[in-house]
């Protein structure tokens, strides 16, 4: 699923990311280009990262990094 329509930026993207160490905002700009557009999709991907590294934490034992806030 589209999550940035403006970058074209996929939810399997954002979630490849978390799971490669992005954690802010900033992460996915730089790294995927979201919300450099309109930025009404920083929501919605900030959420699934949060949603990623939390599996990932169950996945290991609670040893993944922590999301950092959103920044706006």
């Amino acid at each position: 699923m589209y999550i940035c329509i403006c970058n074209a930026i996929t939810d399997r993207q954002i979630v490849q990311a978390a799971e490669e160490g992005a954690r802010s905002p900033d992460d996915l700009a730089h790294g995927l280009g979201v919300g450099l557009g309109c930025g009404r999709c920083t929501s919605c991907a900030i959420a699934l990262v949060q949603e990623t590294v939390a599996a990932l934490k169950e996945r290991a034992g609670g040893c993944a990094q922590p999301v950092a806030a959103e920044t706006a």
